[in-house]
Order: C-alpha cells, then structure tokens, then sequence
C-alpha cells in the first residue's frame, strides 16, 4: 500500500474505539482519524497540555502535531510492521 492509499482509506469517527474494535481507550472514547479500520490518530482537542491538533502513541512515545505529519509517522510504523503484507 502506497502512503497515498494509505491515505484514502481515512474516515473520520467520533468513537475509535469501537470503530476499530479497541479496548485501547479504556472507559473513555476518543474521536480522531481511522486508517484502514484499525489504526488511528487521535483527536488532541480534549487534551490537557496538548502541543498540537491530533496525537498518536507508538510504542511508549506520544507524539502532537498536525495530521499531516502525524499520518507520515503512523503509515512509517505500520509499514515497518507489516500491517499491509
């Protein structure tokens, strides 16, 4: 999958953990970007010392920034991880 493509497959949700069938958020939901019905960034408008638009955790580091970015990152990381063999 290109990054492009990767790209297209953005959907809006105002509940991502069901949308991607996640326990990741625990009680709360969170709303943001859904790629590929599993992956997302999310929303950093709720949260408290946010430092840009949308938020993404990979591995143990948090990253803020704008969803351009942040989209580069996270196709990066699934990439390197084999999500789309």
């Amino acid at each position: 999958m290109t990054f492009e493509q990767f790209q297209a497959t953005r959907r809006w949700s105002d509940d991502l953990a069901a949308a991607a069938q996640s326990a990741q958020w625990g009680d709360g939901t969170s709303c943001g970007q859904l790629y590929t019905d599993s992956l997302c960034i999310e929303s950093a408008l709720n949260i408290e010392g946010a430092t840009g638009e949308y938020v993404i955790t990979i591995g143990n580091m948090q990253m803020f920034g704008a969803l351009e970015t942040l989209e580069r990152k996270l196709y990066d990381f699934a990439v390197s991880e084999g999500y789309f063999e």
